[in-house]
């Protein structure tokens, strides 16, 4: 998946006004609570069908982390 439609899909997900970058911190967005963790979850698993722990999130600060725990190889610029 393309980075940028990776960032267009996950700014969905969340239903966050802010324009997300890679350096995005998702724990500073207002949006960012349990709920919208579990639809990131579900997200990952629907787009690369990579399942995620949450015991996992608690590592995951920034869009580049999670990008990270999903895989890198499963995005191009």
């Amino acid at each position: 998946m393309k980075t940028s439609v990776f960032l267009e899909k996950l700014q969905e997900e969340l239903e966050e006004d802010e324009t997300l970058t890679v350096e995005t911190n998702l724990k500073s967005l207002e949006s960012y609570d349990s709920i919208s963790l579990l639809s990131v979850i579900a997200f990952v698993d629907e787009n690369f069908d990579k399942k995620i722990d949450t015991k996992h999130f608690k590592d995951i600060e920034t869009v580049s982390d999670l990008m990270n725990a999903i895989g890198k190889e499963n995005f191009e610029d």
